[in-house]
């Protein structure tokens, strides 16, 4: 997993690319996020566009990072996701629960 942060305005973007899953993905991707958060960066958008593969540890990783920013006062939002991530998330129900964009401007303006 690779994890290029940048910002745009008072947004982080996290632009991840590789799988994430069980193990070193999902691990250094919660690490990327609680630092940020320590740094007080807490509007958070992670762009899975080259994000091919994502099982329930790379969910469980998401939805713990949106609910350590929500309790820091912050918010993560979810941009290009692929259509197995969208339709893993619309099973679990998490759709209704984290905001999901297609395009970076909207996402962008919806902080």
């Amino acid at each position: 997993m690779e994890i290029n942060v940048r910002t745009a305005g008072d947004v982080t973007v996290l632009d991840l690319k590789g799988n994430l899953t069980l193990g070193a993905g999902e691990q250094k991707m919660r690490e990327v996020i609680d630092e940020l958060l320590a740094r007080g960066r807490t509007k958070l958008l992670l762009n899975l566009a080259a994000v091919p593969v994502l099982d329930s540890s790379g969910i469980g990783a998401i939805i713990k990072s949106f609910t350590t920013a929500k309790k820091d006062g912050g918010k993560l939002k979810l941009l290009n996701l692929s259509r197995l991530a969208r339709q893993l998330l619309s099973i679990t129900g998490l759709l209704s629960v984290l905001e999901v964009f297609d395009d970076e401007a909207s996402a962008l303006a919806s902080f």
